[in-house]
C-alpha cells in the first residue's frame, strides 16, 4: 500500500533501499593496478615495488599486499617470496592455453548472448561493434571500447561466472596486443555486427572463433612460438 507524505502526496514505499557499500582501499588499489596492467602502463615482467606504488597511490602497504594477492589469482601478477611481485609474463604455451579456453567459453557465451537479445539491444550492440573499430581512436581508446562492447554483450548471456572468467582471460592476452599496437581485423567486427543485428547466435560465434584463432596465432608468433 502506498504511504502518504506530510504534504498529502502519495508515493511507493522505499523502506527496503540500502546504501551500496563504499569501495575499500584494497578494492581501489586492485582496480587501479588491474587497469594499469591491462592498458600497458605496467608491462609484462615489470617489478612492482611496494614502497613506490604505495606512495604513488597514497595508501599503506597492507591494502597493496592484499591487492597484489588478488591480482595473482587473476594471473596478472606473479609473486615470488624472495624477489617480490612482477607483472606476469606469458609464454607461447600460456597463450595457447588461454586461447583454447577462450574459444570454448566465448563461443558458448556469444551464442547465449546473441540469441537472448531483444531487437533494440541487438541494434545497439551491432552499432557498438562497428564503433569499437573507429580509426580515429587511439590504441588505448579502441582497446577500452572493445572491452566494454564484449562485456556488455556477454552480460546478455546471463552467465555471470562465465562472463567473469572470459573477461579475465581477455585481459591476460589483450594487454600484449595493445602493447604491440597490432591492427585488429576490422572485417571480423563488421561480420560480427551483422550477425548480432540478425540475432544469429551461431553465426556470431563462428565469426568470433575465427577472429580469436587469428589473434592467437599472431600473438604466439610474436612471442617466438610455433603456431
Amino acid at each position: 500500500m502506498a504511504s502518504a507524505h506530510p504534504d498529502g502526496d502519495e508515493s511507493s514505499e522505499t523502506n527496503s533501499l540500502q546504501m551500496a557499500p563504499p569501495v575499500t582501499a584494497e578494492e581501489a588499489v586492485t582496480n587501479s593496478l588491474r587497469r594499469a596492467i591491462r592498458e600497458g602502463v605496467l608491462v609484462p615482467g615489470q617489478r612492482l615495488t611496494q614502497s613506490e606504488i604505495a606512495g604513488q597511490l597514497g595508501v599503506s602497504r597492507i591494502p597493496l599486499r592484499d591487492a597484489l594477492r588478488r591480482l595473482e589469482v587473476e594471473s596478472l601478477v606473479h609473486i615470488d617470496g624472495h624477489k617480490g611481485a612482477r607483472v606476469t609474463v606469458l609464454t607461447p604455451q600460456d597463450v595457447a592455453e588461454i586461447y583454447e579456453m577462450r574459444v570454448l567459453l566465448e563461443a558458448r557465451c556469444m551464442t547465449y548472448a546473441v540469441d537472448n537479445l531483444s531487437e533494440e539491444a541487438a541494434q545497439d550492440l551491432s552499432e557498438a561493434a562497428v564503433a569499437s573499430e573507429d580509426d580515429s581512436l587511439s590504441p588505448g581508446e579502441s582497446f577500452n571500447r572493445r572491452r566494454s562492447f564484449y562485456g556488455d554483450l556477454y552480460h546478455h548471456a546471463n552467465r555471470p561466472r562465465m562472463r567473469r572468467t572470459i573477461m579475465q582471460l581477455r585481459d591476460n592476452v589483450d594487454r600484449y596486443h595493445l602493447l604491440s599496437d597490432r591492427e585488429h581485423a576490422h572485417h571480423a567486427h563488421k561480420e560480427l555486427a551483422d550477425a548480432i543485428s540478425e540475432r544469429d547466435g551461431a553465426k556470431a560465434a563462428e565469426v568470433l572463433v575465427d577472429h580469436i584463432v587469428e589473434a592467437r596465432d599472431d600473438l604466439i608468433a610474436e612471442l617466438g612460438g610455433e603456431v
